[in-house]
């Protein structure tokens, strides 16, 4: 009886410290990260649908600097694309990139289905950002997540010379 009782302490102990270690030590990590970048011109079609979306506010996104859109050929789109990998014991769940932005950002939107990443799992994510000109691309991403409910995030520094 005293044996079972040991293997008992034992094996609680070993689970209390994986549920530990899953609350502690779970983290997004960015292992890769790229930008394109492309001439609102060469995508008037999108560009007018953002615009009308910006005018009706019915935007899936975050309007940065308000007022009535110009022409598509003095705005730039910068797609972010994020490579995110789960090194945690959990779920990441409602995962989305948003950005700090600077004076010439007009507006940034993301992938409007719910983004959950695996444990051990890797997978990219992207948000799209419309600028006024083409500025530089270094920009302040937050990746934001939720583990168990709870609300985390990440800073990561989006620099074209790294």
């Amino acid at each position: 009886m005293k044996k079972a009782a040991i293997c008992l302490m034992l094996l609680l102990l070993a689970f209390a410290g994986a549920v530990g270690y899953g609350l502690f030590h779970t983290n997004l990590q960015v292992v890769a990260k790229g930008v394109q970048i492309i001439p609102a011109s060469d995508r008037a079609a999108e560009f007018d649908q953002l615009k009308s979306a910006v005018r009706k506010q019915s935007l899936l996104g975050t309007v940065v600097r308000s007022g009535e859109l110009g022409v598509s050929g003095d705005y730039s789109y910068f797609i972010y694309t994020l490579r995110l990998k789960n090194n945690g014991l959990v779920e990441a769940q409602m995962v989305e990139v948003q950005i700090a932005p600077i004076a010439s950002d007009v507006l940034f939107y993301g992938e409007t289905e719910e983004v959950t990443i695996a444990p051990g799992e890797t997978k990219d994510v992207w948000c799209v950002l419309l600028t006024e000109g083409t500025p530089h691309p270094v920009r302040d991403l937050y990746v934001t997540y939720y583990l168990w409910g709870h609300p985390q995030e990440v800073k990561y520094t989006y620099d074209n010379a790294a």
